[in-house]
């Protein structure tokens, strides 16, 4: 399509519920964007395990790839692919896919789990990768799989991370993006090279592993036609991060918030001082090359369950209402246990601030606001979490950027600003889609990664969100951050009673997940 003077790109953007295929054109500076296709797909319980239809995923992409050519008029100039971290296929020395792969949710880690803490510890293993050790990583999956298998090391010939055996399935050969390989905890810190104390400790055989390959290049080409297959960044949260139009070595605070909001802070390096495994954070690799140092926290989950138990889907208008409406004056912590799963959220919500304060909201507006204020000072204490840790490496005035579906959320980005006393600079709705879509452009060179931010700034406008002068409306936020304080550290004296795996357990159920559960 490049002699018309426009570029055309498909994103793939697979979440654990749903596939979508972005069609991306870029001209003359400005890149619009939409949707071709979605498919909804979930983990299937087969032979005992916890599987992804990997028939039904390649299908999404072989498909969205088609209304993408069908919606252009003409073969897409790239395609890329994104999915949510850790999981990965295991292919045959003939190339065959061995078995479906096990999704993250699966309960074999929690029988193994152990074996691989007793053979190196979680400070060995966080200097030799950088990542917080948690059971959903490839790493505790895979020595699972080969305590549960050991054929398996005669048998296979190839590990690949989702988003890389998609791609290989469409013709690119065989080989793993930095990004992707951050969140397996077998890549040392900045991936650029595999992490050889974890691989041993894991039991793999070396000669699974795949080179490891710069991502914003070419793969490959699909099959049978002149689309070049392009290293998007690999994970959602690496596309999305790719969309806040950032220098490689500029570092910045980001929330991509949706279900779950991912805080964190883009820097050049990994930091590996022992207060950052302490603070539960983890350093996985941006498509630039740069590092992104964040954690989970639940999100927009809450609204969505409480919308569900509502059967109202009207989110602008209950937003609105609890814009109107006083202020309870407490808040929830949001990563709570009780709140992860789904059923009955408003009562779940009540309850607790019953317990914790003897009051409760009343009705949808009140227990919104309540959402809403609980995630704003959460993002808050988080944020001043990482800038403590980055140090100088952050400027003390920098703002957040807010991206991804929470960024329509209004009320929530204000709050945010308010409750950090930081700018917040509203970004990409799309940013997952956004980021892989841009990566491509440069891959094939129609761009140059300093082009970015003038391309979203054109494309997506950005709405720079001051805090509230209000001196009470600070005072509020910050007598909400202390109850929120004090009720974690009720609520850690509670959890320090329990055993450790099952601590290790919740960790495992919560980090890193792009999308609600399933």
């Amino acid at each position: 399509m490049s002699q018309t003077g426009s570029h055309g790109a498909v994103a793939l953007d697979l979440g654990s519920s749903s596939a979508r295929a972005i069609l991306g054109v870029l001209s003359h500076g400005v890149l619009t964007m939409r949707e071709v296709h979605r498919f909804p797909h979930q983990a299937q319980r087969q032979e005992g395990a916890l599987c992804w239809d990997i028939e039904a995923l390649t299908g999404a992409v072989r498909t969205g790839l088609a209304r993408g050519r069908e919606a252009l008029g003409a073969e897409p100039d790239s395609i890329g692919i994104d999915t949510w971290g850790v999981d990965y296929g295991l292919l045959d020395h003939e190339g065959r896919l061995l078995r479906p792969p096990r999704a993250y949710r699966d309960e074999r880690m929690s029988r193994h789990a152990a074996g691989l803490d007793a053979r190196i510890s979680r400070e060995e293993a966080w200097r030799a990768t950088g990542i917080a050790p948690l059971e959903i990583n490839t790493a505790y999956q895979v020595y699972a799989d080969l305590q549960e298998d050991p054929g398996l090391h005669d048998q296979v010939g190839l590990l690949l991370p989702l988003p890389d055996l998609l791609a290989h399935s469409l013709g690119a050969p065989a080989s793993v993006g930095r990004a992707i390989a951050s969140t397996t905890q077998m890549a040392a810190p900045g991936a650029r090279e595999w992490s050889a104390p974890m691989v041993e400790a894991v039991g793999l055989p070396p000669r699974w592993l795949p080179p490891l390959v710069d991502d914003a290049t070419v793969a490959g080409r699909v099959e049978g036609t002149g689309t070049s297959i392009v290293r998007p960044g690999g994970h959602d949260t690496a596309c999305a991060v790719h969309a806040l139009g950032l220098e490689p070595q500029e570092t910045a605070l980001f929330i991509s918030c949706g279900s779950w909001s991912l805080i964190g802070a883009t820097l050049p390096e990994p930091l590996l001082e022992r207060q950052v495994l302490e603070a539960g954070l983890t350093n996985e690799v941006r498509t630039d090359g740069g590092v992104r140092l964040l954690r989970n926290l639940t999100g927009l989950w809450l609204l969505q369950e409480c919308q569900r138990a509502w059967n109202d889907d009207d989110v602008a208008s209950l937003v609105r209402a609890a814009g109107e409406q006083p202020s309870l004056g407490v808040v929830v912590d949001p990563d709570d246990e009780v709140f992860a799963r789904p059923g009955d959220m408003p009562g779940k919500l009540a309850r607790w601030c019953q317990e914790h304060y003897g009051t409760a909201p009343e009705g949808r507006a009140q227990t919104v606001r309540l959402i809403l204020e609980s995630l704003a000072c959460a993002h808050a204490a988080y944020a001043e979490q990482l800038a403590s840790l980055a140090g100088s490496r952050l400027e003390a005035s920098a703002p957040i950027h807010l991206i991804g579906g929470g960024a329509r959320n209004r009320l929530l980005a204000q709050m945010t600003a308010t409750a950090c006393g930081r700018e917040v600079i509203v970004g990409a709705v799309e940013a997952s889609a956004t980021g892989n879509l841009l990566a491509q452009f440069e891959a094939l060179g129609v761009t140059r990664p300093e082009d970015r931010g003038q391309i979203l700034s054109d494309s997506c406008p950005r709405t720079v969100l001051a805090p509230q002068d209000d001196q009470d409306d600070t005072a509020a936020f910050t007598a909400m951050r202390n109850r929120l304080a004090e009720a974690k550290r009720q609520q850690y004296q509670h959890r320090s009673q329990r055993p450790a795996r099952e601590m290790g357990a919740r960790a495992g159920r919560t980090a890193r997940i792009s999308d609600a559960p399933l």
